[in-house]
């Protein structure tokens, strides 16, 4: 092989393994408790009352809430809240189960139109 093609070749063989190095991570999913797990955990880390959460939801979003889910995501515990819009959309929103703070969306885009 002359030194040409191998210099190519190991800049090729170089660029691919940084390649894979530098890819962000997939998205982590939400991981969804049970509702037996929901009731202890809420009172055994003192969280926020889901009712309350949903309220925030639908007044920031203008939306009416129609749904919670407590989840883990990242070693957290959040609030999945469903939300139907004023134009029929369903959308998700995220709150942090301990302050009842926005997160924003969740992973993967779980808008529906």
């Amino acid at each position: 092989m002359n030194r040409t093609a191998l210099i190519g070749a190991l800049l090729v063989a170089g660029s691919g393994a940084a390649w894979c190095q530098d890819r962000p991570e997939e998205p982590q999913p939400l991981a969804c408790v049970s509702h037996a797990e929901t009731r202890a955990l809420f009172f055994e880390k003192k969280l926020v009352p889901p009712f309350k959460v949903m309220h925030a939801a639908a007044v920031l979003s203008q939306a009416e809430a129609i749904d919670i889910q407590l989840c883990r995501f990242h070693a957290a515990l959040v609030y999945d809240v469903t939300l139907l819009s004023r134009d029929g959309r369903v959308v998700h929103r995220l709150f942090a189960a301990a302050t009842g703070g926005p997160l924003g969306d969740p992973p993967g885009g779980r808008d529906q139109p």
